[in-house]
């Protein structure tokens, strides 16, 4: 049956995303929403035009996408949340790499191409005005506008009434004009901070409403194909999270795509599989990077970690309309036909979830783990099969990747890399034909 077309608004997928960025540390929730209301703000405040705000918006949202690696996460993450203050001890040599690799995670994506260039600076300090270049590179006035929002953001004490903050805070601040900050955006600063009412939205737990609002004149709708796109960005960044799963996601999207259409889908539903198979794992920056890389078996309380990473793919995504469908689809991928999958044990599993169900058993049987080498192509189908035999996968898409393995892998493999002169994944699976 052909499914409806579906328009999704841009900044609903930019607020879906930025709560799963906050699942990446225990203290950061709604730092991201935060940081980019502030942002704002500033913007605003030092005249900055409609659309320049909103972009504000966007790259105050997404800012720390960069920091989902293992490398980036402890000490980049712990120092951005400490208490700044000048002198309080050396910034982590690789504070910038970060907004580097963020902005090579969103640039490519046409909406979000200037806000990925305020994120390459955000932690670019004003240095008395040798900060207005950073290795060779003009840094943008928003890039200081965000940098000083994510050092403001940290800065409240929870469990204590903002007012009484506020002197403090504002001191604080002012310290480092000159300094960590462009002294004409302290000016700006301090116009804000005089009005309650933004300490107040500082403190005020519905951070989303304060969003939308500002961002109500700029309804941007995707359509199936620019979803697709933002979708693999957000799959790039969800695969950036392990060197193990560098391109899982790509691999299960193009795998889930092409079963689709070997079992008479529309090509609409095609393409919607495939922005399911990108977004399934979303839930995994909950996860913890030494869990995700662990070369050995995990240990109960570890498994209980992981099984809950499609509970948080759903809950985030619920949260768009006119994603249930594809949410249904990529949360629903660990669900077993016997009804002792996770998370939700429901009573019908659609055809497009045991798509991606196996599409993601295909893949990560191909692909090398901390624990296995990739799988030879007689081990992976003796799995696949198994998983028919326990009633965990469904038999008549299991029978699609046997009758068409070798199509299969080489649209997984071209995927990841394979097919466009980078290396190919390390899997151990049979030469492979030209579908």
């Amino acid at each position: 049956m052909e499914q409806r077309e579906v328009s999704v608004n841009l900044f609903d997928m930019v607020l879906c995303f930025s709560r799963a960025l906050d699942l990446l540390h225990p203290c950061i929730s709604d730092h991201h929403l935060q940081v980019a209301n502030i942002a704002a703000q500033l913007g605003e405040v030092i005249g900055l035009s409609f659309e320049e705000q909103q972009d504000l918006l966007i790259a105050g949202a997404l800012h720390d996408v960069g920091a989902v690696s293992v490398a980036a996460r402890l000490a980049l993450l712990d120092y951005s949340l400490a208490t700044y203050s000048d002198g309080a001890g050396k910034a982590p040599e690789n504070i910038h790499k970060h907004g580097f690799e963020g902005w090579l995670l969103l640039r490519d994506f046409a909406p979000f191409a200037r806000a990925a260039a305020i994120i390459r600076y955000h932690h670019v300090r004003w240095d008395n005005g040798r900060g207005a270049t950073f290795a060779g590179e003009t840094v943008p006035l928003s890039g200081h506008i965000l940098h000083l929002a994510d050092r403001i953001a940290v800065l409240p004490r929870s469990g204590e009434n903002i007012l009484d903050q506020r002197d403090q805070i504002v001191r604080s601040v002012r310290a480092l004009a000159g300094t960590a900050f462009q002294p004409e955006l302290i000016v700006a600063f301090e116009a804000l901070a005089a009005k309650e009412s933004f300490w107040f939205d500082l403190a005020y737990p519905h951070k989303e409403m304060l969003l939308r609002r500002r961002a109500s004149k700029r309804q941007v709708a995707l359509g199936v194909d620019e979803l697709q796109d933002l979708a693999a960005v957000f799959g790039r960044i969800i695969d950036f999270r392990s060197p193990f799963t560098a391109t899982h996601s790509s691999g299960v999207a193009a795998t889930a795509g092409a079963l689709a259409a070997l079992l008479g889908m529309s090509e609409q539903e095609q393409k919607l599989m495939r922005v399911a198979g990108h977004l399934h794992d979303l839930g995994k920056l909950a996860v913890p990077p030494e869990i995700l890389d662990k070369p050995g078996p995990l240990s109960p309380a570890e498994l209980n970690i992981v099984r809950s990473h499609t509970y948080h793919t759903y809950r985030i995504l619920e949260t768009v309309p006119c994603l249930e469908t594809i949410n249904v689809w990529a949360s629903f991928h660990h669900e077993r036909l016997d009804g002792h999958g996770y998370p939700f044990q429901p009573d019908e599993i659609p055809l497009g979830s045991r798509i991606v169900a196996v599409a993601d058993v295909f893949t990560a049987l191909n692909e090398d783990r901390p624990y296995r080498q990739g799988m030879l192509r007689s081990e992976v189908l003796d799995v696949l099969a198994r998983g028919v035999t326990d009633r965990a996968l469904d038999g008549d898409v299991v029978a699609a990747v046997v009758g068409n393995f070798e199509q299969l892998e080489c649209v997984r493999l071209f995927s990841q890399g394979a097919g466009r002169g980078t290396r190919a994944p390390a899997g151990r699976g049979a030469p492979l034909t030209t579908p």
